[in-house]
Parts: C-alpha cells; structure tokens; sequence
C-alpha cells in the first residue's frame, strides 16, 4: 500500500458488511444437492422446497436432527460427506451482481466485510469460484465466532475491529437468523427476500 492509499484507507470512517450464503450468493440449491447426496447414502431425502423453507440459513446442527430423526449418531458424517460435494455443484450459484455493484461503489468511503456462519474452506472456494476475493477488507468465518448467529458478536466485532460505531455501518442479511443478528447489533439493515425456488431469487 502506498502513502496515498494510506490517508485514503484512513478516511474511511464508516463500514458495510454483507452475509454470503443467500446474500451475496444465491447457494440454496448448491447446497441442496450437496446435502441431498449425502442425505441420500443414508437413506434419507430432502427436497429443494423443504431445503428452502427449513434448512436454509440454518446450522446443520439444527435441520439435520429434523430429518434424521434419531439417527443423530451419522449427523457429522453427512455433513463431512456435504462439504465434500458441495464444490462439485458451485456451477448451481448465482451470484448478487446488484449487491457486488454496491459494494464495488462504496469501497471509496467504506470498508468492506464479509461476516458469515459458513466455514472458512467453504468461504474461500465460492470467493474463489466468482472471483470475489478482492471485494472485501476482512472476510468473517465460523472459525472466527465464538458465537454464531442469531447471536450480534460477529457484527459487534467487526465493527470494533475498524473501530466504526454503529450509527456508521451497515448490513446486508436474508435469513431470519442473520437479521435477528443483524438488528441486534444495532446497525441498518438491508434485508434481500428470496423469490420461490427456481424463480431467480438474486
């Protein structure tokens, strides 16, 4: 970085952060089939409008016993086996271009932040997928939190990390659970509503 991206970077004094799944990227049937596959070595099924409506912005944690019923015991397993597919089937993400472009005009006069409960691997392979790699100043990750969503620490953290307050930021969220999380925090929130599956929710 040189000098006069440096005052340039200490100008900014105010912070957007944008959710991943759902949010920027539209991952709900890449993760659907992923799942699905895995379910499906276990005897087990889900649709994509049951995956929608009960799983989706959801820890495995929580849906999984749902499905599996008392069979909690395989619960790791089939999510190891999701994480494993879930690269094969990237193709079927669609990426938020109208959120890209915000994010690629506020950069000027904002830092920018990814904050999502998904996995660091998982983060790195969509970013990577679409080239988005470049478009944040800190990136967020399961691994970071010691309290996921609906829970407001990743967002509080992130804003005492570029020591904005919270009358400066702003966030983007889909799910009930990241905008429980988001309105806790205390910051604007933007709320993206998914259209009915297939329809081009992004």
């Amino acid at each position: 970085m040189n000098g006069t991206d440096e005052v340039m970077e200490k100008k900014k004094t105010k912070l957007v952060m944008v959710d991943l799944d759902g949010t920027l990227v539209d991952t709900a049937e890449a993760n659907w089939l992923a799942y699905r596959k895995a379910l499906n070595e276990f005897g087990y099924d889900i649709s994509l409008e049951t995956y929608t409506e009960r799983c989706d912005g959801r820890s495995y944690r929580d849906f999984l016993p749902e499905i599996m019923g008392e069979d909690v015991d395989c619960m790791e397993e089939v999510h190891e086996r999701k994480k494993e597919y879930y690269p094969g089937f990237l193709g079927h993400a669609k990426v938020n271009r109208h959120l890209v472009s915000i994010l690629e005009a506020l950069r000027g006069e904002y830092f920018t932040a990814l904050v999502t409960t998904a996995s660091r691997a998982n983060v790195r392979r969509i970013l990577g997928f679409f080239a988005l790699e470049d478009l944040f100043d800190r990136v967020v990750t399961q691994e970071d939190m010691e309290k996921c969503k609906p829970d407001p620490d990743c967002y509080i953290q992130t804003m005492e990390y570029f020591h904005v307050e919270k009358e400066d930021a702003v966030i983007f969220e889909d799910s009930e659970t990241g905008v429980k999380a988001a309105e806790a925090s205390g910051c604007g929130v933007y709320v993206f509503r998914k259209a009915l599956p297939g329809k081009g929710a992004l």
